[in-house]
């Protein structure tokens, strides 16, 4: 679900969220890494930017703060993510955020910057 860091900003520009998924860092880059070019670009490109590292699962969430997902999305992409490495069958479109919901929206704090 995660991509160079310009596909990043435009989906957090467009309201979406990514999972980075730490057991690709074996192929690619590790997570400190990425989220370091990710946080880079996005100051570059005045786009703000929140990583929750989920240490239990493996698994880093960026988001656009101003357009933040609900709690239920962010869990429905994990369960999806998870699925997706449990069994290797590919992540169903439908759990693939396309939009920030207009539901009930949790808090998170910008980068300090």
């Amino acid at each position: 679900m995660a991509g160079t860091a310009r596909e990043v900003v435009g989906k957090l520009l467009c309201g979406q969220w990514l999972i980075f998924d730490h057991q690709w860092g074996r192929t690619g880059p590790d997570p400190a890494l990425w989220a370091e070019i990710v946080a880079e670009v996005c100051d570059q490109a005045n786009v703000p930017v929140a990583f929750i590292t989920i240490p239990r699962h493996d698994l880093t969430v960026v988001v656009n703060p101003a357009k933040q997902p609900s709690f239920e999305q962010v869990r429905e992409s994990i369960t999806a993510m998870l699925q997706h490495r449990f069994t290797g069958q590919p992540i169903p479109a439908d759990a693939i955020a396309t939009a920030a919901a207009d539901r009930a929206r949790h808090r998170l704090r910008p980068r300090p910057g």
